[in-house]
C-alpha cells in the first residue's frame, strides 16, 4: 500500500510539471488535427508513463466505455461521480435524428482545476468497426452543439484526467437546426406530417403541414439564398431556399403569395411569401407544405424544426448518494440476488446507475437499495484469505485466523463482504 501510494505522489507531481511543460502544446499547431483527448494521451506517453499501471488503466477505461455504453433516451440528465483512485470513463449511447441538433452541457464540481475530455462520437453499422469521433468539447468548457446528419445511433463519452476526483452535471438535448418557417407569433399547428399517404396510397407525404390563417407571413428557417421561385401542380406557388453551409434545400408551398426572387440572399426570419392553398390545396384549409431535401431526397423535416427534445426529465433520487457502495434490497437479475453491492456511479429520474463488482452497469430504483450496514455476525470456523475485490486473482490484503469474529456486509457470488474490522472479501 506504500509502495503504491509513493506511486501515485510521484505520478501526480510529474503531471503537475508535464502540463506546466505543454500548456503551450494544447494550443499550438503540432496537434490540430488530434482531439483534446488524443493529446492528453500523447502527452502521457512523452511524459514516460506509458508503461505505468495508471495510464493502462485510463486507456483502457476509455476503450471499454465506448465498448459498453449505458444506454440512455434524448433528453436525459443526471449527475455523477468519478473517483480519484480508479481511471473512469462513462459512455452514453443514444439514437438521434438527422436535423437534430444535439447539445451536451456538462457542470464540474470539483476542489481542483480538472481537465474533463467529453467527445462525441457515431456508431458504425460494421459491428467489428471503431466509432466515428465527430467532435470534441472544449476542457475548460465541456459544452459541444453538434447537428445530426443522419439518423442512427451516437455515443458521448466522459472522462477526466488522471488522478481527479469530480461530480459533474450532465444535460444532453436536442434542439431544432432550422427555424420555424412559419412566423413564430402566428397561431399554428401541424396537420400532416411526413410519410402520410397521398392520392389513395399512391404516393407518401414529403414534408409536415403547419396550419394557420391565409396570409399568415411564412419565413426563411436559416441563413441562405433563394434557389427558385415558381409555380407547380402540387405545390401552387412555391419557393426553394439554400441554407447557408448546409447540404439542404428547403421547400415552401401553396403559398398565397411570393415575395422574393431567385438568387436572393435572406436572413433566418426573413419573409418569404405569405400562406395561402394553391396547387392542390385548393379544398383544404391554408397552409404551408414545408420540405426539406438532402442528397438522397426527401426527409422529415420535423426533427429540423420540433425535434421535442428539449426539457429532461428531474431528478428526484438523492444525489447524496452518489459515490457510496450500497446493497441491494431485492433481486435486480436471477443473477443478481439481494444483498449483492454495488456502486452508485450517476443519479437520474427516480434512481440510479449502478455498477456490481463485475463492472457491469444497471438502473435501480432508489427503494431498491438500502445502506451498507452490517447484515448479520459471523464466526470464521476456518483460515481465510481476505480480498480486496470478490476474485481470489485480486489483491490479498491479509490473512484471518480461524475462530474470529467478523460481520457480514454483502454477498457476490461465492463470496461475501465483510468487516473484520478491515473491510474485503473472502470465499464462502
Amino acid at each position: 500500500m506504500n509502495s503504491y501510494c509513493g506511486n501515485i505522489r510521484y505520478i501526480s507531481v510529474l503531471l503537475i510539471g508535464l502540463f506546466a511543460a505543454c500548456s503551450d502544446q494544447l494550443t499550438g499547431t503540432l496537434f490540430k488535427s488530434q482531439s483534446p483527448h488524443q493529446r492528453y494521451l500523447k502527452q502521457l506517453r512523452d511524459a514516460g508513463l506509458e508503461g505505468s499501471t495508471l495510464y493502462r488503466q485510463w486507456f483502457q477505461a476509455s476503450v471499454q466505455s465506448l465498448a459498453d455504453p449505458a444506454i440512455i433516451t434524448i433528453p436525459h440528465q443526471e449527475s455523477a461521480y468519478i473517483a480519484r483512485d480508479k481511471p473512469t470513463a462513462i459512455a452514453y449511447t443514444f439514437t438521434a435524428r438527422q436535423g437534430e441538433r444535439l447539445h451536451a452541457d456538462i457542470s464540474i464540481n470539483s476542489a481542483d482545476s480538472v481537465l474533463l475530455f467529453v467527445d462525441l462520437f457515431e456508431a458504425v453499422q460494421a459491428t467489428t468497426a471503431a466509432p466515428k469521433h465527430l467532435i470534441s468539447a472544449d476542457t475548460g468548457a465541456a459544452m459541444l452543439s453538434w447537428d445530426i446528419r443522419r439518423d442512427g445511433q451516437y455515443m458521448l463519452r466522459v472522462q477526466p484526467e488522471l488522478l481527479a476526483e469530480l461530480s459533474f452535471r450532465l444535460r444532453l438535448t436536442a434542439e431544432a437546426s432550422l427555424a420555424n418557417p412559419v412566423t413564430p407569433n402566428a397561431k399554428q399547428h401541424i396537420g400532416s406530417v411526413f410519410g402520410d399517404t397521398r392520392d389513395g396510397g399512391s404516393r407518401k407525404h414529403e414534408g409536415i403541414d403547419i396550419f394557420a390563417a391565409r396570409y399568415t407571413p411564412v419565413v426563411a428557417a436559416a441563413d441562405g439564398i433563394v434557389g427558385r421561385v415558381g409555380d407547380n401542380r402540387l405545390g401552387g406557388k412555391v419557393i426553394w431556399l439554400r441554407p447557408k453551409g448546409r447540404p439542404l434545400n428547403l421547400y415552401y408551398a401553396h403559398l398565397d403569395s411570393q415575395l422574393v426572387t431567385a438568387g436572393q440572399s435572406v436572413n433566418m426570419g426573413d419573409t418569404l411569401g405569405l400562406m395561402g392553398n394553391t396547387g392542390n390545396a385548393q379544398t383544404t384549409p391554408p397552409h404551408l407544405h414545408f420540405g426539406v431535401y438532402g442528397m438522397g431526397g426527401a426527409v422529415d423535416p420535423l426533427p429540423f424544426v420540433r425535434p421535442g427534445k428539449s426539457t429532461p426529465p428531474k431528478i428526484v433520487a438523492d444525489t447524496a448518494r452518489m459515490g457510496d457502495t450500497l446493497r441491494t434490497t431485492v433481486p435486480l437479475l436471477p443473477s443478481i440476488p439481494r444483498h449483492t453491492p454495488v456502486f452508485v456511479e450517476a443519479t437520474y429520474r427516480n434512481g440510479y446507475r449502478v455498477v456490481l463488482p463485475d463492472l457491469s452497469r444497471h438502473f435501480v430504483t432508489q427503494k431498491q437499495l438500502a445502506p451498507l450496514t452490517r447484515l448479520r455476525p459471523m464466526q470464521l470456523v476456518r483460515q481465510h484469505t481476505l480480498y480486496a475485490q470478490p476474485d481470489t486473482l485480486a489483491a490479498k490484503i491479509t490473512d484471518l485466523e480461524t475462530g474470529g469474529q467478523t460481520h457480514v456486509l454483502a454477498e457476490y457470488q461465492d463470496f461475501l463482504l465483510i468487516e473484520s474490522p478491515l473491510r474485503g472479501w473472502i470465499r464462502r
